[in-house]
């Protein structure tokens, strides 16, 4: 969206008027009276304190940001103009109206957060979404329509921690805090994490594109859930580095490749939801690392494979759906001994693999609390 021009126009220091002279010296009625006013400069002369954004020139502002993006973005992407990155940097120097300016470095998380948002946004085929998409034009009218056009709040897990944004709908690229944009939430806290993002949740909203490595950096984010939406190509590997998340859920999407092995470094996790994309490969024996999860969905994709008998390290695990894959063999006895008809009784209510016809199935399973019926 391209910015109003009458939103930038500098405001130019008044014109002192001319102080008239004490004592006129005595001309010749012949003689034309001299010129008392400067030249009138073709170019606009404006004051350092009024032409400088947080302290910087807009040519030094800009190489900062672009300093900034470049700690989590390769040169190499930031430099092509077709990127979501390269596009989200020159909104962020060239089109966004935040009042008062972003500055590049603020000491918090919010302007790094804000590229990484916006890159999100053009990564996600941001303009194409059924709600929430950024303005055409940067007018009041038109920043109300689009805001009209946004019902997205985030779902309300029972966090104890005050929030920002998460009754907010505004839409995205809107010139206001981005926590108040539309299907996001931030910290609301009085320590370091304040304003900085701690949900992303969106369903059945038209996303697509691609998941971008940059999300990564919402270092403070605890639940990233895209559902029911068109977002294609690998899941990053740097995902493993989120370190506070507590729900990663892609449900629905047409995700490839193998679940990284990073991912399996989320010490926090609790939910891994990816069923129901187009996902590849064994399961990993690292998924016995997530010592806290507790709800796990991995049907309805193409792995292949034994379970791993480390699934059963999973002993906090309630429900796990594992049907409509290409896996083999038998359902560990690690697995079977965490269900919740065992004696001592486990926490495993749920447990469900290709285990049908039971002369002839997929994965044996003696212990699946329900056998999916292949076709």
């Amino acid at each position: 969206p391209a910015p109003v021009a009458e939103t930038y126009s500098p405001t130019l220091p008044p014109v002192p008027a001319p102080v008239a002279e004490t004592s006129s010296p005595t001309l010749d009625p012949e003689t034309p009276s001299p010129t008392t006013e400067s030249p009138i400069s073709a170019t606009p002369t404006y004051s350092p304190s009024e032409s400088l954004i947080c302290d910087l020139s807009p040519d030094d502002r800009a190489e900062e940001f672009r300093q900034l993006a470049l700690t989590v973005t390769d040169e190499s992407t930031l430099s092509d103009a077709s990127s979501s990155q390269a596009k989200a940097l020159n909104w962020l120097l060239n089109e966004d109206v935040l009042d008062p300016p972003l500055c590049p470095d603020d000491g918090t998380c919010k302007a790094l957060q804000r590229y990484i948002m916006a890159s999100f946004y053009f990564a996600s085929e941001g303009g194409s979404w059924d709600q929430c998409n950024a303005p055409d034009e940067y007018t009041p009218a038109a920043i109300a329509a689009a805001n009209a056009q946004c019902g997205r709040i985030v779902t309300p897990f029972p966090v104890t921690n005050p929030r920002i944004g998460d009754q907010s709908t505004n839409a995205w690229l809107t010139p206001v805090n981005e926590c108040e944009w539309g299907g996001v939430a931030c910290w609301g806290t009085s320590d370091d994490k304040n304003g900085c993002m701690d949900q992303i949740d969106f369903e059945d909203d038209g996303l697509a594109g691609t998941l971008i490595p940059e999300m990564h950096k919402l270092d403070q984010l605890r639940f990233f859930i895209l559902e029911q939406g068109s977002a294609s190509g690998k899941i990053p590997t740097e995902y493993g580095l989120f370190e506070k998340l507590l729900i990663f859920d892609m449900d629905f999407n047409d995700l490839t490749g193998t679940i990284p092995e990073e991912l399996f470094n989320m010490k926090l996790l609790q939910q891994l939801d990816l069923n129901d994309n187009k996902l590849n490969g064994p399961i990993s024996p690292n998924i016995g690392n997530l010592n806290t999860l507790t709800f796990l969905q991995l049907d309805h994709n193409e792995l292949s494979g034994n379970i791993p008998t480390e699934l059963g390290e999973l002993t906090a695990l309630r429900i796990a759906f594992f049907n409509d894959n290409d896996l083999t063999g038998v359902m560990p006895d690690e697995v079977c001994a965490n269900r919740n008809n065992t004696s001592p009784p486990g926490f495993l209510g749920t447990l469900v693999a290709d285990c049908n016809p039971q002369d002839d199935p997929e994965v044996e399973c003696s212990c699946c609390s329900s056998c999916n019926e292949l076709n």
